[in-house]
């Protein structure tokens, strides 16, 4: 922590701008601490997972888990907008404003899960999952449709419960939520470690597994709004349609953003199951998810500044900004590098160790893999720097040209070079659209407003 703190205050920061990097290392630290329990837990599930469910029925397995991965695409960027409005009122003391977003959020979360949920019910019976998942085996075909209901049930649960760790976010309080994520990561590891004990079906694991994972979402719920901040708790008193005009146009572009970053980073794995079929997915996943661990660690000092680059700007404090981004570029820059560049040594030892010999990875993806996530750690303080100054205009309109970008060079250099062609696929439109055109024009712009000392964005 003193080292993190010394690090980042480097220069003349007064007591404020401290108090932000205070509160953002101790959420990072404590949210490190408890990604080490989530990441052995991811970890420790491969090996009992792949050896229990067989190649076909663990792919399913890969690609689910990253399906519930996607559910903040599906909320319209409500989160996000909630997020940038809680530290804009807390850092105007404005707590009329922080109800009236809670509330708002959240009953419009509840009334999007809804719609999901009939649209789902509808539509569900007459897709041909075994199809949409490439799979053969009788016994894969069997469990298919019945995982993926129950992962879409989830997937609908996660949408409101997902607003408390939002709200500890925007207060630069995240040590709260990510403490009861730790909880409820160690239950999912009991609750799979039994389910195949009893050798339960693939669906009965899912729900094991990533149901009790939800329990982290529920007890932050009980604990923010029974006891740590009761005066936020949603009631339809608050809900306010002008308020819930300016989330969804706020939001609206925080979601173009959103849903595209799910489709240039979640959906490599459905690509390699599509071009080289499910069985391919074990190799390109356990790698994927060793190299994700990189990008894990560091979010979790990255993302806490989000809600300070907020509460800074609307102070008009862009010389603490300024100073904040370029340092953790730097670090990010160091560490993913660094710690990239071992994982390309030992990562064939781990994977064999994992899954299975047929599964480890070969060179040509293993530095694919290092290229893409040195790029996206470097776009991860771009983004955050965007999201918290609210400058998401240009980032929404670049995001889908680059996801559809991605996608077609996905499939071009996988057919080309194999299944690295994806990686690099990846890597190559961070690099062209999230580093050089977003990123470019947010540090014109900051070094403009910095002079003028105008607040950046739309926020209020």
């Amino acid at each position: 922590m003193r080292l993190i703190n010394n690090f980042f205050q480097n220069g003349s920061i007064d007591e404020k701008g401290k108090k932000r990097v205070r509160q953002a290392g101790l959420t990072g630290i404590i949210t490190l601490a408890v990604r080490g329990i989530t990441t052995i837990a991811g970890l420790f599930s491969i090996p009992i997972t792949s050896q229990y469910l067989g190649p076909e029925r663990f792919g399913i397995w890969l690609i689910i888990s990253t399906f519930l991965t996607w559910v903040s695409a599906a909320d319209f960027g409500l989160a996000n907008s909630l997020t940038n409005a809680l530290a804009t009122a807390d850092g105007q003391e404005d707590r009329k404003a922080a109800k009236e977003a809670v509330s708002s959020t959240f009953w419009l979360m509840v009334g999007t899960s809804l719609v999901l949920l009939v649209i789902f019910l509808i539509t569900h019976p007459y897709i041909a999952w075994e199809r949409v998942f490439n799979v053969n085996s009788e016994t894969a075909k069997a469990d298919v449709s019945l995982a993926t209901f129950i992962c879409f049930i989830l997937f609908i649960l996660r949408l409101p419960l997902s607003i408390p760790g939002r709200i500890y976010g925007a207060y630069q309080e995240g040590y709260f939520y990510q403490l009861w994520v730790g909880l409820s990561s160690i239950i999912s590891v009991v609750t799979l470690i039994l389910a195949i004990y009893l050798h339960a079906s693939l669906p009965v694991l899912i729900t094991a597994f990533f149901g009790t994972l939800l329990l982290g979402d529920l007890f932050s719920a009980i604990h923010l709004f029974s006891f740590h901040k009761q005066w936020l708790r949603p009631d339809i008193k608050y809900f306010s349609w002008l308020k819930s005009k300016y989330l969804f146009k706020i939001g609206f572009q925080f979601w173009i953003a959103q849903i595209s970053a799910v489709l240039i980073f979640q959906t490599d794995i459905i690509i390699v199951s599509q071009l080289f079929g499910v069985i391919e997915v074990a190799s390109y996943g356990v790698t994927f998810r060793l190299f994700t661990i990189i990008g894990l660690i560091q979010s979790a000092f990255i993302i806490p500044l989000w809600p300070a680059y907020v509460e800074a700007s609307s102070k008009n404090d862009f010389s603490w900004i300024i100073k904040i981004f370029k340092k953790s570029v730097y670090l990010s820059l160091f560490w993913s590098l660094s710690a990239g560049t071992t994982l390309v040594i030992v990562s064939p030892q781990i994977v064999s160790s994992l899954v299975s010999q047929d599964a480890i990875p070969q060179q040509n993806l293993l530095f694919a893999m290092l290229f893409t996530c040195v790029l996206t750690s470097i776009a991860q303080c771009v983004a955050m720097l965007v999201n918290g100054l609210g400058e998401i205009k240009l980032q929404a309109f670049v995001a889908p040209i680059s996801a559809i970008c991605n996608l077609l060079l996905s499939v071009i250099l996988g057919n080309l070079i194999g299944v690295s062609g994806v990686a690099w696929a990846t890597g190559i439109c961070v690099l062209l659209f999230s580093l050089l055109a977003v990123g470019g024009d947010i540090l014109k712009k900051l070094k403009t407003r910095s002079k003028t000392g105008k607040l950046i964005g739309d926020i209020k």
